[in-house]
């Protein structure tokens, strides 16, 4: 493999789970049950309102206590829930997937530049990733805060003109898939499910294929070989 590739590879539903999608559930409990409102509603209003910001490419679409704080003040609920503490306390619980510090370990010293590209905080995502022992195989660390912007703008991956080649890996067709490909970079679909529903929110079409599906980590290796 040369080693002028730069990969992007994705944390959340690619390299590990978190807890963070039940935390974010528990908050939006709170507020239902603090306004007597359906669950499902509050978390509508919570999906329209994270829509909005991803069409702008705002960080603020995955900080989450943001969300949290727009939501509860629209069902006139007080502040009195912190997904980032309540995080903190789960964070034990993540995981890794398909031995991922196996795959980590192989790709760091056969890639010039291996980058963890995740559209996640740094606040929700540093516990996870010190907890699964993840830093400590990659050259840099990507996110909406450090980058400015989320992973469907084009300068999320920018990097020196040197590396002559880009490839995102990940779980998610919209930004794994359709978005680095319509800035000119490989993808690797790493197909954990076949339903992405920001594809029917943003309007998006499968116009692009990805250069490799694989269906486990195990099979990144020989994935970039062909690309």
């Amino acid at each position: 493999m040369a080693r002028t590739f730069t990969v992007f590879v994705d944390l959340d539903g690619t390299l590990a789970v978190s807890p963070i999608s039940s935390v974010i559930r528990e908050a939006y409990s709170y507020i239902a049950i603090n306004s007597g409102t359906n669950v499902s509603e509050v978390e509508l209003h919570s999906w329209r309102t994270h829509i909005e910001l991803i069409k702008r490419a705002d960080p603020l679409a995955f900080d989450w206590d943001y969300i949290y704080r727009v939501v509860s003040k629209f069902f006139g609920v007080s502040s009195g829930y912190s997904i980032e503490k309540r995080l903190q306390e789960l964070c034990h619980l993540s995981k890794l997937l398909d031995n991922a510090s196996e795959v980590l370990e192989e790709l760091a010293h056969t890639v010039e530049t291996l980058i963890l590209a995740t559209n996640g905080l740094i606040k929700y995502q540093r516990c996870v990733i010190e907890t699964l022992g993840l830093d400590k195989y990659f050259d840099a660390i990507f996110t909406p805060d450090n980058r400015g912007c989320l992973k469907s703008c084009e300068k999320f991956y920018a990097v020196p003109a040197e590396c002559n080649q880009r490839v995102v890996v990940g779980d998610n067709y919209t930004f794994d898939i359709y978005y680095p490909k319509k800035f000119g970079l490989k993808a690797i679909h790493v197909l954990r499910s076949e339903s992405d529903p920001y594809l029917k929110w943003l309007g998006i079409k499968r116009v692009y294929e990805p250069d490799a599906i694989i269906n486990s980590l195990k099979h990144l290796s020989v994935a970039l070989l062909k690309l």
